[in-house]
């Protein structure tokens, strides 16, 4: 090989050399610039931040100039008015239903009046006996329990199957009276008192339709008493909430939609727009008074061959609700024998938000590897058979949350 084409060889590898090192150059120049955007970014982001931490602030000193101010108003008004402020704390009665507990705001308020209406048939006394049920579990049999059953359809085999078994309960029945509602109220009081006791109580009402007064019994004519049972509760509810709430006493009664009678100036008031072309007996104060108002309706029988039982579906829905917002619809499942269940109700939920696909064979969207049939499935999360239990029950927790609490 001539020197010459040494030469050139040489050349051309010094060139190749030149150009690879551009290329480095080029790719460290890329990663200063990118580094040196990032940095610039970074200090943006210092900026701003601490230009939010100073509005942050402001937002708190204001807010603390606010608090005290309320506070200063509040002990004013009970040194001056004799008035004291609520802990604006109500405790919740869980129904153990949990879609139902979800548009409830985790239960009836403790402390308060509620009412569950809906025609006949729409499981209404189950409901409230499984509500007493799940609060004689929520504290371990230390709750004060009444049981008011003006319609004479109650028994305690009835509650012990909705499962009030700690202790069992027997209803009163014999001439209930609105007066002897709230002379119960009275008496829970006066019991926690001498007994000093501070436990929780429910008095269950039903139902205020089918309640008389006390003047109903002993008058022969009954058009003296028309309109006395509305007259006599609103001057006694504004008396006993109060009392309710500063003992503890849930006052939760049933009670029936009848027909609006249109008679000019008598006609029913087009107040509560769910209720349709119904009303609720009891006057103006029922409704005024309810911390709950929920109303169930029947939708449609259920086929033994697709659920194993009979049964009824429910639609649920608050037309009042201090907890959480009203008018937040759900399906209730019940069994003609059990009353409610938790376990169909939550099935059905996961099928309607289209958490479980197929037909006769199904499973869930999460989790395609279960496949499960509906004769089979209660025994499947009873038993956790292949991690089902665990899969539904998270499915049910995340489908609650999308679908009712964030919408």
């Amino acid at each position: 090989m001539s020197d010459d084409t040494i030469g050139d060889a040489n050349l051309e590898e010094k060139s190749k050399n030149i150009e690879h090192m551009k290329e480095m150059d080029n790719a460290a120049n890329e990663v200063v610039a990118e580094v040196t955007a990032s940095i610039e970014v970074t200090e943006e982001d210092k900026k701003e931040a601490a230009r939010k931490k100073k509005e942050q602030a402001k937002i708190d000193s204001e807010a603390a100039l606010a608090l005290d101010l309320q506070k200063d108003l509040e002990g004013f008004i009970q040194d001056k008015i004799d008035m004291s402020t609520s802990d604006g704390i109500i405790e919740r009665l869980p129904t153990g239903i949990d879609v139902l507990d979800a548009i409830l705001g985790g239960g009836f308020g403790l402390g308060t009046f509620s009412q569950i209406v809906g025609n006949p048939g729409t499981f209404k006394s189950a409901l409230l006996g499984q509500l007493i049920g799940q609060a004689q579990k929520k504290y371990n049999g230390k709750l004060l329990t009444a049981y008011y059953d003006s319609e004479v359809a109650m028994t305690t085999d009835r509650l012990s199957q909705l499962g009030v078994n700690n202790p069992k309960i027997r209803p009163y029945d014999n001439m209930v009276s609105v007066e002897k509602i709230f002379k119960t109220i009275e008496a829970f009081v006066s019991f926690k008192a001498v007994r000093e006791i501070d436990h929780p109580g429910i008095i269950a009402w039903d139902s205020i339709a089918n309640t008389s007064v006390e003047k109903d019994f002993t008058t022969d004519d009954v058009n003296q008493t028309i309109g006395l049972k509305a007259r006599i509760l609103s001057a006694l509810f504004p008396r006993y909430i109060p009392k309710l709430k500063d003992n503890n006493i849930a006052l939760i009664a049933i009670n029936q939609l009848r027909e609006k009678l249109d008679m000019g100036m008598y006609s029913a008031p087009n107040d509560l727009k769910w209720l349709g072309d119904k009303v609720i007996p009891g006057g103006q104060a029922v409704k005024f008074n309810s911390f709950h108002l929920l109303h169930l309706r029947a939708r449609n029988d259920l086929k033994y061959e697709k659920y194993g039982f009979n049964g009824l579906m429910v639609e649920a829905r608050c037309i009042k609700n201090k907890f959480f917002k009203p008018n937040v619809p759900v399906e209730l499942i019940i069994d003609f024998n059990t009353g409610i269940s938790n376990f169909w109700t939550n099935l059905n939920f996961l099928e309607k938000t289209k958490r479980i696909t197929g037909t006769n064979w199904k499973s869930f969207v999460a989790d395609t590897s279960v496949k499960f049939q509906n004769k089979s499935a209660k025994d499947m999360y009873d038993n956790n058979t292949k991690n089902f239990k665990d899969i539904f029950d998270k499915e049910i927790v995340e489908a609650i949350r999308v679908e009712i609490l964030e919408k």
